[in-house]
């Protein structure tokens, strides 16, 4: 029997990995001249920090949230933001 739940603990834990390895969803510019960006962070894996972190690498000098939606379902998040 332990050997049945040690089995599962590690395949569960290889899933997750698996999980967060996945391509990554792209961040979209929405108005060159305003540079202001979408970009989505939906899923099981991702969290509203994963969009964070995404416009801190498309903002250098810094951004701006303009908006973060969530869904019902509490799985698709999305966030616009602008570059400073």
């Amino acid at each position: 029997m332990k050997i049945y739940l040690i089995l599962f603990l590690m395949l569960l834990n290889l899933s997750c990995a698996a999980l967060m390895n996945g391509q990554e969803q792209p961040v979209e510019l929405i108005d060159s001249k305003a540079n202001i960006y979408n970009t989505t962070c939906s899923g099981m894996a991702e969290t509203f920090g994963t969009c964070h972190q995404k416009a801190k690498r498309t903002c250098k000098q810094g951004y701006q949230v303009l908006n973060e939606n969530l869904d019902s379902s509490g799985i698709h998040r999305e966030i616009r933001f602008q570059c400073k």
